[in-house]
């Protein structure tokens, strides 16, 4: 534990001080550099993901602005409402993915889950096939179906069929992402996120994701398991969870 009598922390320059400060309170706190890190990451994947839609609602009010051709008017009001869609889909996604979501231990109703994601899915290349029983699971399970099925669908860019199961297996909650289309591959440095086993600092916007669900796995006692074959990656994740009736 950092400790620093008075005298000792006065004797230092301001700017040590102010470091010396920072540090006593990240501990006091319970929160590491790591965790912070982590934290920051995670926030730029979600700007990351929000920027594209929030600019386009922006060229879009742009436009109202400067035309008055009722056609270029009508593009610009289709552009908006295509855009505050996408925005909302993509942050009621996040929010479920990455966000707190009530207390420890709170239920989200699968329902509600594949809905929101199908609406993020909206407009992809692959066909997204939600399937799942109409009960609740436990948060942190939607949590890593969710973000192993958003991994799933970046192995198929040239689209497919991307289907997410949920499903009891014996005492254990199994969550299945299929993801099958041309040239479907599970590149090496997602591979490596979800070992876990990768430093803080070789993280990126793509693997951050990856890499806290296999943290969040690993912690609730579970593994994650990953297949290819041509056209095809599997992911499943088995986790010694029950499922609930909604």
């Amino acid at each position: 534990m950092l400790c620093m009598p008075n005298n000792t922390l006065q004797a230092l320059p301001e700017p040590a001080q102010l470091r010396v400060l920072r540090a006593l309170a990240i501990q006091e706190n319970s929160v590491t550099m790591p965790d912070l890190d982590l934290a920051a990451l995670l926030v730029s994947r979600v700007c990351h993901d929000l920027i594209s839609p929030v600019g386009a609602i922006s060229n879009g009010m742009e436009i109202l602005e400067d035309e008055q051709d009722p056609e270029m008017r009508k593009h610009a009001l289709a552009l908006i409402d295509h855009s505050v869609k996408q925005a909302r889909s993509r942050l009621l996604f996040a929010r479920l993915a990455f966000g707190a979501m009530g207390s420890a231990g709170a239920e989200i109703a699968l329902r509600e889950a594949g809905q929101i994601a199908r609406e993020f899915f909206h407009g992809a290349k692959f066909k997204f096939v939600w399937d799942a029983p109409d009960i609740a699971l436990e948060k942190e399970l939607v949590k890593i179906a969710l973000n192993l099925a958003q991994i799933g669908g970046d192995c198929v860019p040239r689209g497919g069929v991307l289907t997410c199961k949920i499903s009891p297996a014996g005492a254990n909650a199994e969550i299945c992402i299929t993801a099958e289309g041309p040239r479907a591959n599970l590149p090496q440095d997602i591979i490596s996120a979800l070992s876990a086993g990768m430093a803080i600092g070789d993280l990126t916007g793509r693997t951050i994701a990856p890499h806290v669900i296999a943290l969040l796995v690993k912690s609730m006692r579970g593994r994650i398991t990953h297949a290819t074959a041509p056209e095809r990656v599997v992911l499943t994740a088995a986790l010694p969870q029950k499922l609930r009736s909604a």
